[in-house]
């Protein structure tokens, strides 16, 4: 499969500086590293929320400066650790979601599976301003998995979590990346737990790759104990 990402010589205002990495199509792939190390910044130049200042970004083998940015981001939706929730009910944020990327919603029946599958079980109806950060947080992620979108690109999805609900997290990306051929690209602290799911992990510190490990073995397994 076609690398979903390839950088060469990238560059951000000091921040980060990339010589060269390529993340294969299929795979789930984790940056990981301390605070300020330059993740989030990695995230938003794969989004072209950002341009980097030398250097070239592919995305499935073309330039992302090449492509229209509103498209890119339908292509490769980007959730952050805090992502925005609008006011209204579940179904609401769902449903808008849907409309901002021109989609077709999904049955309801579908999107309550998803929903259950995350511990939001009869959350559809639920107002946003009663939700707890974990269950935003949740909801943000169910939002981008419903899209079914090529790429999903992560920003610390299981912050807010327990250990238990980010298993599942974890669990249901490395299922979801298996059957249907798509990418995650997901940044965490936890790269003992989140590593153990993971086909690649890329370390960052003060902006410059310190590990970089792509052993390819979530491939062979649906589930992680």
């Amino acid at each position: 499969m076609e690398d979903v990402y390839r950088l060469r010589e990238v560059s951000f205002n000091r921040v980060l500086t990339i010589p060269a990495l390529n993340i294969p199509g299929g795979s789930l792939f984790l940056v990981s590293g301390p605070s300020g190390s330059g993740k989030t910044t990695f995230l938003k130049l794969l989004n072209n929320l950002i341009a980097c200042d030398r250097g070239e970004i592919l995305y499935r083998g073309r330039d992302i400066l090449s492509i229209d940015p509103v498209k890119l981001r339908r292509k490769a939706v980007m959730v952050s650790h805090s992502p925005y929730i609008f006011p209204g009910t579940v179904y609401d944020n769902i449903l808008l979601v849907f409309n901002f990327n021109r989609k077709e919603i999904v049955s309801q029946e579908k999107i309550e599976k998803m929903l259950s599958h995350f511990g939001l079980d009869g959350f559809l109806s639920r107002q946003t301003n009663k939700l707890s950060g974990g269950e935003k947080q949740r909801l943000g992620l169910v939002r981008a998995l419903l899209l079914e979108s090529e790429t999903i690109l992560l920003d610390e999805p299981t912050a807010a979590l327990d250990e238990e609900n980010s298993r599942t997290v974890y669990n249901y990306l490395n299922n979801w990346v298996q059957e249907g051929g798509r990418s995650v690209i997901m940044v965490s602290h936890d790269v003992s737990l989140a590593g153990r799911y993971t086909d690649g992990t890329m370390i960052l510190d003060k902006g410059q790759i310190v590990e970089l490990r792509q052993e390819g073995y979530a491939r062979e397994r649906t589930a992680v104990d």
